[in-house]
């Protein structure tokens, strides 16, 4: 019986200890630690920007002849940027969306930059940038990922209780959570508005309060601060009255 508990003990261990994989790399200790070096300098971001989208027809405005001119049409976008790619390592961009894969070595960057466009804003996505090795015994190690997620163009802050209402969080112009519905905005809107109006009194009630303070505060005691104030000023003209004598003395 000893001898079976034992072997189940022994099982048990087996089942339960995770598979750890050690990668070994074909580098030598010296170049996996240049390529780190190099690797740590990568950097990703985005930014917002107005896409090109060829020309529209401005109904809104026509011209004095009464035809309808053509205008240059733009569509909000991303930029997603890659920082200070070298001859020695190359990247790989993918997204949480479809299986999309861009690479980009440092002849296919302006100077160590890496970037492209995206129009898709209607959703929150994340990009991967894998960084690899390009050089020596170890060409294709992967030595680094970051990650990178873009925020959704909110359309709500397009609408007119969004102007009115900007530092709502939900009027923001890109949010990085999901959208929400049409009903769901408009209650927690709803729920803003009486929270800030609720704040308004709060504050109004406050500042009210204090100027009582003071108030009593001055009837308490207003004989002595309208001596101590009259001490104050005629001091303070006497004062300058000497200075001004002095100065005319000096002159003379």
């Amino acid at each position: 019986m000893k001898t079976n508990l034992q072997k189940l003990f022994l099982l048990a261990i087996v089942f339960l200890t995770p598979n750890i994989v050690q990668a070994e790399s074909a580098c030598s200790y010296s170049e996996q630690a240049e390529i780190n070096n190099i690797v740590a300098n990568v950097k990703a971001n985005y930014e917002t920007v107005d896409i090109y989208d060829g020309k529209v027809l401005d109904i809104d405005n026509p011209g004095a002849d009464g035809k309808i001119p053509e205008v240059d049409y733009y569509i909000k976008g991303f930029n997603i940027t890659v920082l200070n790619i070298t001859e020695d390592i190359y990247v790989q961009i993918k997204n949480s969306i479809d299986n999309n894969v861009v690479t980009f070595k440092y002849e296919d960057t302006k100077d160590g930059v890496a970037s492209f466009q995206t129009r898709n804003v209607n959703q929150l996505i994340t990009y991967t940038v894998e960084i690899y090795s390009n050089k020596g015994a170890c060409i294709g190690e992967l030595f680094r990922k970051i990650s990178l997620t873009t925020p959704i163009y909110n359309l709500f802050s397009e609408w007119r209780d969004c102007k009115e209402n900007p530092e709502f969080y939900y009027c923001q112009e890109y949010l990085s959570v999901e959208n929400i519905s049409i009903n769901e905005f408009r209650t927690k809107l709803k729920d803003y508005k009486i929270e800030k109006e609720e704040k308004r009194k709060e504050e109004e009630i406050e500042n009210k309060n204090f100027w009582n303070k003071i108030k009593k505060i001055y009837q308490e005691n207003a004989i002595i601060i309208n001596l101590v104030g009259s001490v104050v000023l005629i001091s303070g003209v006497a004062t300058t009255v000497i200075l001004i004598k002095k100065k005319r003395s000096r002159v003379l």
